[in-house]
């Protein structure tokens, strides 16, 4: 796949960034740096450099694990993706395509041919954070994308999905109702938080257990409010 050519394309609108399936994560970095910094500075802790320099968004959306760093970063962002064959090209939503445990919609023939990330308007805050054993070159405990609409202090519109929660990426709906239409303050994002229950149950393995998944995917609303209210100069702790 390296070598075909539709599949290696990058396109920049004025409303969305378009991958080819194939493009590296060193090549698509200056683009989402540019236009989704959170989401940057997430794949950055993707393996090594090397790994980066031939490992693709593409791969891992198709390699469909429920612990996938990209996933549900693209699934708050709305992204959507082309599926083709030879008997021609088809356009799904990425929150679609994982159907159940390593299952996804690609039929016999289908590979992912572009994903589309429509680019952030007025109003728009995103943010991912990951939680992981080590913090660089280290799987999933848990992972989280929030796309934030304001009017205001107002949330308008939440989109919310986590990894490490289901048997897919999914989004987190009961959290999502709870923030549209609030007024922005710690207590709303608390309350959303809280929502996590509602919307998952999720396994106990080596890398944590159903409870602690739960609680921290909870407590990274805290974590959201204090970011996007700058309450907090520095929260990322990466090294001693």
């Amino acid at each position: 796949t390296a070598h075909v050519a539709e599949l290696r394309q990058i396109d920049e609108t004025d409303t969305a960034l378009v991958l080819g399936a194939a493009v590296t994560y060193t090549e698509a970095l200056p683009y989402i740096d540019r236009l989704y910094p959170s989401f940057a500075e997430m794949i950055r802790r993707i393996g090594s450099r090397q790994i980066r320099n031939l490992g693709t968004i593409g791969g891992n959306i198709g390699n469909a694990s429920p612990i996938g760093d990209t996933p549900p970063c693209l699934i708050a962002l709305d992204a959507t993706l082309t599926l083709a064959s030879s008997g021609g090209e088809r356009e799904v939503a990425i929150e679609e395509f994982f159907l159940d445990y390593r299952k996804t919609d690609l039929k016999p023939g289908e590979v992912i041919k572009t994903i589309r990330i429509p680019t952030l308007s007025d109003g728009q805050s995103f943010r991912t954070y990951k939680v992981s054993k080590r913090y660089d070159q280290d799987i999933s405990a848990v992972i989280g994308g929030y796309r934030l609409t304001f009017d205001g202090n107002r949330v308008t519109d939440a989109r919310i999905a986590f990894g490490g929660m289901a048997a897919t990426p999914k989004r987190a709906q009961s959290a999502e109702n709870a923030l549209t239409g609030a007024d922005w303050t710690e207590k709303s994002a608390s309350a959303a938080g809280a929502r996590i229950a509602d919307d998952f149950t999720p396994l106990t393995d080596h890398r944590a257990t159903a409870e602690y998944r739960t609680r921290v995917a909870a407590n990274l609303f805290t974590r959201l409010y204090r970011d996007l209210s700058a309450a907090e100069a520095e929260l990322e702790v990466v090294r001693l």
